[in-house]
């Protein structure tokens, strides 16, 4: 189940403050920068985004990876979201569908989905700057994504903020994407990468 806090952010300048600030500073463990490419696929009738959830083909710098998220919930004026993620390194669509049961997604639904027509919808690329917490009890990841969605010659801009829960306590971790919002004034972005690409 994946676990984050996702806010719109002002200016791209605010990623350096917020992450050389007092707060978070101490906090880090590990830092990375990954260039991300991704392609976001659905059914010709929509049953992806029926079931309200999401594919996509993405690359981070050197590696592939496909992706199935499903059951979205939100909370928190729409920061936080609860989702089932399903993730495996692969270099196609199908090749993904075909593993991605083996990491827990639902058999049933991967064998449709790669048997199915599917159309891309569009694309998003931007550069994640990554980096690892340690905050009390939990691990999380605190990510900045800077770059733009693009679908049908259409292009719209990415500049936001992700605070993931990787590992440990889900009360630290609320309490750290609440402490983060108030302090910097966040704006919560309750609409996915996808959901804003497909308003375009």
């Amino acid at each position: 189940m994946e676990r984050e806090f996702k806010w719109s952010i002002r200016e791209p300048d605010d990623f350096d403050r917020i992450a050389d600030s007092s707060t978070v500073s101490p906090l880090i463990t590990e830092e990375t920068r990954l260039e991300m490419e991704a392609a976001y696929y659905d059914t010709v009738d929509g049953q992806i985004a029926k079931a309200h959830g999401g594919l996509r083909l993405r690359r981070e710098n050197q590696d592939s990876v496909v992706c199935l998220k499903l059951a979205a919930q939100e909370g928190f004026d729409g920061a936080r979201k609860a989702r089932e993620e399903y993730e495996v390194q692969a270099p196609d669509i199908r090749t993904g569908l075909a593993a991605l049961p083996e990491a827990g997604a639902p058999q049933e639904i991967c064998d449709g989905l790669r048997h199915a027509n599917l159309i891309q919808l569009g694309r998003t690329i931007f550069t994640r700057f990554r980096f690892v917490l340690q905050y009390r009890n939990c691990t999380c990841e605190l990510a900045f994504d800077y770059g733009k969605l693009t679908r049908h010659g259409r292009v719209g801009p990415i500049c936001e903020m992700e605070l993931e829960l990787l590992d440990g306590s889900e009360s630290d971790f609320d309490a750290l994407a609440i402490q983060l919002q108030h302090e910097f004034d966040l704006e919560p972005q309750p609409l996915s990468k996808l959901a804003r690409m497909m308003a375009l």
